[in-house]
């Protein structure tokens, strides 16, 4: 084992040992629905309790009504915290983040005002909702980008899973391969997804590495620790 590996593997371990000195066995609040694993650029984060912004770096927890916002150039990926599916958002978002903690799992709300973001579902056993003017996405265990537009329309591109549309005048499916279409004051659109809306931008910005640790909190259920590195 060369030299830069086994300081990769001090460093690891010396997180870990941080985190369970933290108390990072203990039942998370109840507010507490993602952690940010990864930013480019400038990231802002408000936190609901608080009126002034700060910045947003890898590790910190997002409670229930924290507010992400993304700047020219920059990216924010997102996990959360109870069955580690994925948010990635680009440049010129603002999006909150929303939660509400159940037995075993969590409902989860996206509200986004504006930008364009990717959200991966990995074990879906609760409702999952986007947010947006014009409308809301109900999603089915899937895989979709998502715009948002200045004006407040809304272009959901489907690449795995269904995504259901749903506004004050209509409700509409949107399967892989398709694209959906809100916009305020129309019910949902759904048209085959052509070369021009493809999008390939969360697949270009992989997390790298990852090692995961299993531990349990202290009412004796079964944790994991992720811990993204690079």
């Amino acid at each position: 084992m060369d030299k830069i590996n086994k300081v990769k593997i001090i460093v690891i371990i010396l997180i870990v040992a941080f985190f369970f000195n933290e108390g990072i066995s203990q039942t998370p609040k109840s507010e507490d629905v993602a952690i940010i694993l990864k930013t480019k650029g400038d990231v802002k984060v408000k936190k609901e309790e608080e009126q002034k912004w700060f910045k947003g770096t890898r590790g910190i927890r997002l409670d229930s009504g924290d507010i992400v916002k993304t700047y020219e150039k920059s990216l924010a990926a997102i996990m959360f915290t109870d069955d580690k599916s994925l948010l990635k958002v680009r440049d010129n978002a603002a999006l909150a983040i929303r939660g509400k903690r159940l037995k075993t799992t969590m409902t989860k709300r996206i509200v986004c005002s504006m930008g364009n973001f990717w959200l991966k579902v990995t074990q879906q056993k609760s409702k999952v909702l986007v947010e947006t003017p014009s409308g809301i996405a109900a999603v089915k265990g899937t895989e979709f980008y998502g715009v948002v537009d200045e004006n407040g329309n809304t272009m959901i591109i489907v690449i795995e899973g269904i995504v259901q549309l749903i506004n004050k005048l209509g409700e509409a499916l949107v399967e892989a391969g398709q694209t959906g279409i809100m916009s305020k004051g129309l019910p949902p659109k759904v048209f085959k997804t052509d070369s021009s809306q493809k999008m390939k931008w969360a697949d270009e910005d992989k997390i790298t590495k990852e090692l995961e640790f299993e531990f349990q909190d202290g009412n004796g259920n079964k944790k994991y620790l992720k811990i993204i590195y690079h």
